[in-house]
């Protein structure tokens, strides 16, 4: 059952993509997804071991003849146009596409690998934990380049882009390796005991406040709280008292341009609220605690939304009785505007997003369908004061480049970055004190090291004195 969308006038149902339904006893429904905006193309796994590609400029299915089981995990080489499909255990293996072609090119095994690895952009490489192992992947031949043995079991893999090191957690000895990817050297190990988590092995990261946030990346059997780790000293600097059970990537988000964590209280009593704490980045301190009128097993998955600056929570059904359903919280008041649309019966899997064309996609509803939503409402929270202020951040297109005008009306210290939809910083522009008066500087489109960063969204962050300012910048070729 849809709630009428006159209620919502906040958010747009733009259309509904009805996938085909297994034909077995026990039919099929949606698990995860991925969405690729340089080819406009959504990738959907069903289970049972189906796949999916949907056309995002005329929304025609295609179905793959890949037999891959479970809830896969996704990583994208742009560069190459590969996606890197991993389950564990039913394969092995990860499965590696050519997405432009929707072919399968080859598999890549390593024993008993975990269901998680990261792609390196600037290495082009893949990186992969297995057992002791922490295994590389040239990103041309797909070819092991690089094999770094390290202690215990080595459960998942973490980039920080800013830092160029990976955090790869060790499972149940709460360990995290800081490895130095291009210097093939191991930095550090920092003891995570104080994280409760039975395997603490995840990070999401806040690359402004140069924070990351630790919990485990699959199922945890019990609650798990969340760890702070600075990525400048590589310490484990405190600990969030929040319930983490369907890992970290499900109930965590980062609010970058506010400096902010939403993290999703897990709890499965039915008489308790759905929390959801709000937390700041910068001083690492509980900002507002808000409570849905649902109740149910908390929100997971979240998402941000970089471009309407809200937060869509899939609250999901402690039971067959009840519905999950989708929510959404304004991030500039930390208010939920709309408090339940999509009722389903299921379970909603998943919410993929393209920045490219502002749509939302919610994976799962009524098991095989995929609903794109639009934001609707946010020009106003928007739109720059009328008022006069301090400074003002403009940017403009042009051919090849992008000119950026700002100013400031006293000396102060100006930091004016690049960052890409991740949160992860793509360069450095400015990071000096400045006299007052107006100042420009021109992004050419590339990251740091020279490279032309990939078609998509990104963000121009201007941080000076009191204020911080953010415009979004397309780069379309």
């Amino acid at each position: 059952m849809l709630v009428p969308l006159a209620l919502y006038a906040q958010v747009q149902i733009d259309t509904v993509i009805r996938l085909p339904r297994s034909p077995g006893p026990l039919g099929s429904f949606l698990t995860t997804a991925t969405f690729l905006p340089e080819l406009n193309k959504l990738y959907v796994a069903s289970f049972p071991g189906r796949y999916y590609v949907v056309d995002g400029s005329t929304y025609q299915v295609e179905s793959l003849a890949i037999e891959m089981w479970g809830a896969p995990h996704y990583s994208w080489n742009w560069r190459r146009q590969k996606l890197y499909v991993t389950c564990n255990p039913d394969p092995d293996g990860t499965m590696v596409v050519d997405a432009a072609a929707d072919s399968v090119i080859r598999w890549l095994y390593v024993c008993y690998e975990m269901n998680q690895d990261a792609l390196l952009s600037d290495v082009d490489c893949l990186y992969k934990p297995a057992v002791e192992t922490l295994y590389a992947f040239d990103g041309a031949a797909d070819s092991v380049v690089r094999k770094r043995t390290l202690g215990g079991l080595s459960t998942n893999v973490s980039w920080d882009s800013v830092g160029r090191k990976l955090y790869v957690g060790q499972g149940g000895r709460k360990q995290l390796y800081v490895y130095d990817y291009v210097a093939d050297s191991v930095l550090k190990v920092i003891d995570v005991g104080a994280v409760s988590a039975s395997q603490p092995d995840a990070l999401v990261f806040n690359n402004t406040c140069r924070k990351a946030y630790l919990a485990p990346f699959q199922v945890e059997p019990g609650d798990a709280n969340v760890g702070i780790i600075d990525t400048e000293r590589d310490t484990l600097v405190g600990v969030l008292p929040v319930r983490i059970w369907c890992g970290l990537n499900a109930q965590v988000a980062v609010d970058e341009r506010d400096d902010k964590v939403y993290l999703a209280d897990n709890d499965t009593y039915i008489n308790t609220p759905d929390t959801l704490w709000v937390v700041d980045c910068a001083t690492d301190s509980v900002l507002k605690k808000v409570e849905y009128e649902r109740r149910g097993q908390g929100a997971w998955p979240i998402a941000w939304v970089p471009w309407s600056n809200r937060l869509y929570l899939v609250c999901r059904a402690p039971d067959s009785v009840h519905s999950s359903s989708v929510a959404v919280l304004d991030c500039s008041a930390d208010s939920i505007i709309v408090p339940a649309i999509l009722l389903n019966h299921g379970d909603i899997w998943d919410i993929q997003l393209d920045p490219v064309r502002e749509r939302i996609f919610v994976i799962g509803v009524d098991s095989n369908d995929v609903y794109v939503l639009r934001d609707t409402g946010y020009g106003v929270a928007e739109s720059k004061p009328s008022g006069p202020r301090p400074s003002a951040l403009q940017v403009q297109v042009m051919p090849g480049w992008f000119d950026i005008r700002y100013s400031i009306a006293s000396p102060c210290r100006v930091d004016l970055s690049v960052y890409d939809l991740m949160g992860r910083e793509v360069r450095r522009l400015v990071a000096q004190n400045q006299p007052a008066g107006q100042h420009s500087v021109a992004w050419n489109c590339q990251g740091r090291g020279g490279k032309s960063v990939a078609r998509g969204v990104y963000f121009i962050r201007l941080v000076a004195a009191d204020l911080r300012d953010v415009e979004k910048a397309v780069v379309a070729k």
